[in-house]
């Protein structure tokens, strides 16, 4: 979860957290009602197209929390130095990827301004 980076893996919801949670509304005179029913939802199937976007856009998240997590173990030691090898080695690899967006788009607008002087032509 996201509160790793700050209480590491300190389980901040315990039973006993929890219980005492109830209990301060009882203490201040409201009512706690526990309610439990089933709901049934008809479920739409996903095509396999986007279970597939599901799973890439799954993944991506993945990586990108367990890059922040290692990001906030490294700079919690407070070594400046090993931080910032870490960012430019990320960044070093992240270059390619992130520049290949760019250049598919570049590459479109490059077509689209040909395309357009041939029709003025």
């Amino acid at each position: 979860m996201f509160h790793e980076h700050i209480y590491g893996v300190t389980k901040l919801l315990t039973a006993n957290v929890w219980k005492r949670f109830q209990l301060m509304f009882q203490d201040c005179g409201f009512e706690v009602y526990f309610h439990c029913e089933i709901v049934e939802l008809d479920a739409l199937e996903k095509t396999e197209a986007e279970k597939a976007s599901d799973n890439r856009r799954s993944a991506v998240n993945e990586f990108i929390e367990r890059t922040r997590d290692v990001y906030w173990r490294i700079e919690k030691k407070g070594d400046e130095e090993q931080t910032n090898a870490f960012v430019r080695d990320l960044k070093s690899r992240l270059v390619s990827v992130l520049h290949y967006n760019r250049v598919e788009k570049d590459s479109n607008k490059i077509f689209i301004r040909k395309s357009l002087l041939k029709e003025k032509a």
